[in-house]
């Protein structure tokens, strides 16, 4: 990140004076030094714009990947241009450069494996559903990959795809009582909050938060929002016992198969859904969904 705010500074104190042939100076541990936009840019739009698109101008990505941590702090910078970029300007730069990309089938492999720890992964400072679908897609349907490469890749896009934000999330579950539930069933609220974590993940300081903060249980107490927490594991009658402490108005459920078809990169996490139970929010963190409803948290 220090790259790019070094070369954020020449963005906005020094472009007048640019012209279409400068670079920034390369910095240490990246692969070459990137390029300015010209002086013709007049808006930091438009001057991301005009670097993600010749980003790569002068890098022949069908020639292997010789030093893969720089490849991988390059990319990261080249990702940290899109959220200045326009929409259209970076979906168009990925697909050019994946499709060139095509032409080394190590280089698409080891592409595909940095583009998920940048854009997808728990460790992504940039999250983007979208501009990782543009990548993830040709990897899905890339028929020099290996067939397991494809079906990993294709099994995230079905993921993603079936719990965009907009759409509406409804599945079974299995409640403290043993029965089989299912979200639609739900008593009516106007905000639904799923937290969910799994026994790998330890969720004790999550639920401790959750279960007193004083605007969130405001928001549970009044009706307005219902919290339904879901333990990625199997039924039995301990874990019954033991969730059925998390807290008296809570809604405790869980499914062993739930990981499989949901967005859940990241444990606990929580969506927030409107009540015709449409994806509002996803992958939240316990601190990112405090924040959205305490502002003075």
């Amino acid at each position: 990140m220090k790259h790019i705010l070094l070369i954020f500074t020449s963005l906005l104190f020094a472009w007048p004076a640019l012209t279409a042939q400068e670079v920034a100076p390369q910095q240490p541990g990246t692969l070459f030094a990137y390029p300015m936009a010209p002086d013709t840019c007049s808006t930091l739009e438009s001057r991301c714009n005009y670097i993600i698109t010749h980003f790569w101008d002068n890098y022949d990505i069908s020639k292997p990947i010789a030093d893969m941590d720089a490849f991988e702090t390059t990319f990261r910078d080249f990702v940290d241009f899109f959220r200045y970029s326009h929409r259209n300007i970076v979906l168009n730069t990925v697909r050019d450069f994946v499709n060139k990309a095509q032409s080394n089938t190590q280089n698409l492999i080891k592409v595909g494996e940095v583009a998920e720890r940048a854009l997808y992964g728990p460790d992504a400072e940039y999250w983007s559903d979208e501009v990782y679908v543009a990548f993830a897609k040709p990897l899905a349907a890339a028929k020099s990959l290996p067939k397991t490469l494809r079906d990993y890749y294709a099994s995230q896009l079905a993921r993603i795809n079936s719990v965009q934000v907009g759409a509406v999330l409804d599945f079974d579950y299995t409640g403290l009582d043993g029965q089989k539930h299912r979200l639609s069933e739900l008593p009516e609220s106007e905000t639904y909050i799923l937290f969910f974590i799994n026994d790998d993940t330890d969720s004790t300081i999550g639920r401790l938060r959750l279960s007193t903060d004083v605007a969130l249980n405001a928001l549970l107490a009044s009706g307005h929002a219902k919290l339904v927490c879901i333990c990625l594991n199997k039924y039995s009658t301990e874990w019954a016992t033991a969730a059925a402490g998390y807290a008296d108005d809570w809604i405790v459920g869980c499914g062993e198969d739930l990981e499989r078809n949901l967005d859940l990169r990241v444990l606990p996490c929580c969506y927030v859904l409107d009540g015709q139970r449409t994806i509002a929010n996803k992958s939240l963190s316990v601190e990112g969904l405090m924040s959205a409803v305490n502002p003075n948290y």
